[in-house]
């Protein structure tokens, strides 16, 4: 950050020299030499002063590179549940001023994305708040239960809404044009797997298989033997996968998702922490905070409160978040957990 050469470069655009601005510091024109020669910088004490002098921001003060602002974002959008007008228009106003930077193009791109997404969730928020609140005054109200619907991101049966086709499309031409890519084909069976496009899955899961051949194809000729109804050689082939592949933990955090979907929570739940048990540092809080919605599902609220306690004690101890929205979401979910359980 520097901030000599940027004050030199206001006091010229503002026509004034060492001295008049010394002047209005009550400093040393000798001070103002030596901030703008790098030799010394100013005392923080007196960069209100120079902001108001210049009338800029004491953000502008700093000549900040690319990449500090792009970390900057990256951490707000992180740490923040909610952004401020000016937080929001600061990060895009320089996200956009920044695309035809060849260097910086793929984060601006990534951030602005993240961004979008940060506030639509907020909003998310907020619709659903309204929506069960307008449901206390109209319950038989099918517009408000479908604003519910929305601001959940719930399950919709119509299939004309449910269906995936755009997304299916896209990534059908996303892995022809990165054949090697394996987690390509992961993003486009999701999707031909629930819409029951299972022949095209099957060819799908060939190519995966071609460009990477690991435990994630098990998994998926799993789930593609479930989606055909057949159970019973769908858990052979997970739990053939965990027996190939002891020390794998994803082989595990696998198998949990799949027994969780089907209702088999104990045996999920130990998986989970099987999963954990075997990740390297620094773990992820996944196994937790799934673990989580498993007990509260069960109507275990206190054991969910303990796993949602584990997740902090992740953060702190893996990750050393001790602050912020990661938190925050955490102590506030908690706090929900307990007050049900009050009601019981």
């Amino acid at each position: 950050m520097n901030i000599g050469k940027k004050i030199k470069s206001l006091r010229l655009q503002k026509s004034v020299t060492q001295e008049e601005l010394a002047g209005h510091l009550s400093i040393s024109a000798q001070a103002v030499s030596k901030w703008e020669n790098d030799i010394t910088t100013p005392d923080i004490q007196l960069l209100p002063e120079l902001s108001a002098f210049f009338g800029v921001t004491i953000d502008e003060l700093f000549d900040v590179a690319a990449k500090t602002h792009l970390e900057r974002i990256e951490n707000m959008l992180q740490v923040k549940k909610t952004l401020s007008k000016m937080e929001y228009d600061y990060a895009q106003d320089f996200l956009k001023e920044n695309l035809t930077d060849s260097e910086c193009r793929g984060k601006c791109l990534n951030l602005l994305a993240e961004l979008h997404i940060h506030e639509a969730a907020m909003h998310s928020d907020q619709a659903e708040y309204f929506a069960k609140e307008a449901l206390k005054e109209n319950p038989s109200l099918k517009d408000n239960h479908t604003a519910l619907l929305w601001a959940q991101h719930g399950t919709i049966p119509d299939w004309n809404y449910s269906n995936h086709h755009k997304r299916i499309a896209f990534y059908q031409q996303f892995v022809k044009e990165n054949p090697k890519y394996a987690r390509g084909y992961m993003y486009l069976l999701d999707e031909l797997i629930a819409d029951g496009r299972l022949q095209e899955a099957d060819e799908v899961l060939l190519e995966m298989k071609r460009a990477e051949d690991d435990c994630r194809v098990r998994m998926y000729e799993g789930q593609i033997a479930w989606a055909r109804g057949k159970q019973e050689e769908a858990y052979s082939i997970w739990d053939s996968m965990v027996k190939q592949e002891p020390d794998n933990w994803l082989v595990y955090a696998y198998a949990a998702d799949r027994y969780a979907a089907d209702g088999r929570y104990q045996e999920a739940i130990e998986f989970n922490k099987q999963a954990y048990l075997l990740q390297p540092s620094p773990k992820y809080i996944d196994a937790y905070e799934c673990i989580a919605h498993i007990y509260e599902i069960m109507g275990d609220y206190e054991e969910a409160v303990d796993a949602l306690e584990e997740v902090i004690h992740i953060l702190e101890q893996e990750w050393q978040v001790t602050e912020g929205e990661a938190i925050d979401r955490q102590h506030r979910e908690i706090l929900r957990l307990k007050e049900l359980a009050k009601s019981l």
